[in-house]
């Protein structure tokens, strides 16, 4: 605990010369802002427009709750991730690591680089916290399999749990990617309750396991539903996000159904299927000059041949704006409806050519991308363990020359602003300068530890894992860390799996999305370690009763 403590303080102390940068990013940080602002002047989420409900509310939320607390943002986010370690650390702990082990996991997973070498984090960014809560998911679930495992109470816990999902599942919209790692641990959760030692019986284990998931789905549905009541209070319709909305799913994935004659990589809706989604939909026709030769072609499409998947959701939602809508969310809601009718009706009956509604979100995919797929996927597990691939911090310029932007900035997250103008940061102090490029020296030289050894430990892991999994199938008993080892590993190639349908259909590069795999690779490593403890009991009870026999 003291150890821990003074690692945490010693990661506070090298993070304390950071700023906040204010820039203009309406659908980023600047949003998200501007959110938080309109939350802390009991507006919630501001008036209604294209931006409003656009992304969750979860990091909002979370900017105007440390405001609330006295904390500056960079701090609180510090102190969130460094708390999902210590719980994390603790679900070890209770596994029966030693001392030294504890503190080390919880030096490798604190000063994982992306908490000080990634650009966002001097941004208000959602994966500021991202990465946090979903370590948090998993320490959590790890105390309760632990408790569980023991006959011991773990209820609150477990709702806790759900409590968190839900906040997790605001955050960011590919939360998704949990889904497997919950049903992983839901059947470990089942191992550990079955076992004759603690269960009186399958019934009874039936029961606590039901009742376990019947808690987080409980925890998840009133956090999902507070904001969806808020959302319905404020506006007049019941969602979390209006990108997940059924309205703009229907409109959305109607132009998603619309076949092209010749696959387009990383163009969901090229200019073909607009053309055909015009003549389906009177409703989008209304949309045809912004998207062809207006300001969606002007502002969207700019050196583009086409609208990027990257682009075109926002665009869209602009166009809406533009003809009149979002100034009153039921109206825009109808609006959309309409045009995913529309242009189901043309689809069903067989004028063109469409695909099944497969998903509302997702663009289509096409069987030569397969070959591509599997490549990019083991790609991205690689730059998992290899942190690296990244975006750094780069250049440290200054803030946008915008008074409003910064004043926002200052109040809302109370962490000091980076200077707005060169002259300004050419009249920094010295000292201040030095002690900036004295901790950047420091974090590089930690840099290289985890550019060089988490690959090398994670291929370790996974023979470790197939030796448990070897051992398990010949009868061994199931431990924890089993359990937490795979259900990260399921973590791991989820998410690398999402990323990699993003890379193929959406994206050229990813960077950031790679921010919250790297704890969870470092949480991996340290589950494996505790596995190969296991590993190492089992053999040496194999030989002791091998022993026993020939004696």
């Amino acid at each position: 605990m003291v150890a821990c403590l003074t690692l945490a303080l010693v990661k506070l102390w090298l993070l304390s010369p950071q700023e906040v940068i204010a820039r203009s990013a309406p659908h980023d940080d600047t949003l998200f802002v501007g959110l938080a602002l309109n939350i802390l002047q009991g507006e919630w989420l501001g008036a209604y427009n294209q931006f409003t409900l656009m992304k969750g509310s979860g990091y909002p939320l979370f900017i105007a709750l440390s405001n609330l607390l006295g904390l500056p943002l960079i701090l609180s986010q510090e102190l969130l991730y460094l708390g999902s370690c210590f719980l994390f650390t603790w679900g070890v702990r209770l596994m029966g690591a030693s001392t030294i082990l504890a503190c080390i996991s919880f030096a490798l997973l604190a000063f994982n680089p992306f908490t000080y070498n990634f650009f966002p984090n001097v941004y208000p960014f959602r994966f500021g916290i991202y990465p946090a809560v979903s370590l948090m998911i998993f320490a959590l679930a790890q105390i309760v399999l632990v408790r569980a495992s023991h006959a011991r109470r773990h209820w609150p816990l477990t709702f806790l749990l759900g409590l968190l999902l839900g906040w997790f599942w605001n955050i960011r919209g590919e939360a998704i990617w949990i889904a497997p790692v919950l049903g992983i641990f839901l059947l470990f959760y089942w191992c550990v309750t079955s076992r004759p030692e603690h269960s009186k019986g399958s019934r009874h284990a039936l029961i606590s396991v039901t009742a376990t998931a019947v808690l987080v789905w409980t925890g998840v549905f009133l956090v999902n539903t507070a904001i969806s009541a808020k959302n319905y209070q404020t506006y007049g319709v019941y969602t979390t996000n209006e990108m997940t909305s059924p309205a703009f799913k229907s409109a959305y994935g109607g132009l998603l159904r619309i076949q092209q004659e010749e696959p387009t990589r990383f163009v969901p809706v090229n200019r073909e299927q607009r053309r055909v989604a015009y003549e389906l939909s009177p409703a989008f026709r209304q949309l045809q000059h912004y998207f062809e030769n207006g300001r969606g072609a002007a502002t969207w499409m700019k050196d583009f041949s086409d609208y990027p998947a990257a682009y075109f959701p926002w665009a869209f939602r602009d166009g809406l704006y533009t003809i009149g809508l979002f100034r009153n969310a039921s109206e825009t809601h109808a609006f959309l409806e309409q045009i995913g009718r529309e242009i189901d009706k043309g689809c069903d009956s067989g004028r063109v050519e469409c695909r099944p509604r497969y998903t509302n979100l997702a663009p289509s995919w096409h069987s030569e991308w397969n070959v591509l797929a599997a490549e990019i996927f083991f790609q991205t597990i690689s730059r998992m363990v290899k942190f690296q691939g990244f975006v750094g911090n780069g250049p440290r310029v200054g803030s946008m020359d915008d008074n409003k932007l910064v004043t926002n900035y200052k109040y809302v997250t109370q962490s000091p602003v980076r200077p707005q103008s060169h002259e300004l940061l050419r009249r920094v102090p010295d000292f201040y300068k030095q002690r900036v490029h004295e901790r950047r020296i420091v974090f590089h030289k930690i840099l290289w530890i985890y550019r060089h050894i988490p690959q090398v430990a994670f291929v370790f892991g996974l023979m470790i894992l197939f030796a448990r999994a070897w051992q398990i199938v010949r009868g061994a008993p199931i431990s924890v860390s089993d359990g937490m080892s795979l259900g990260l590993l399921a973590g791991i190639s989820s998410y690398a799996a999402i990323l990699t349908v993003v890379q193929v259909t959406s994206y050229s590069e990813i960077g950031r999305q790679l921010n919250t795999t790297y704890p969870i690779v470092l949480a991996f490593i340290i589950s494996c370690t505790m596995s190969f403890s296991a590993l190492r009991r089992d053999r040496n009870r194999q030989t002791q009763q091998a022993a026993g026999g020939s004696g």
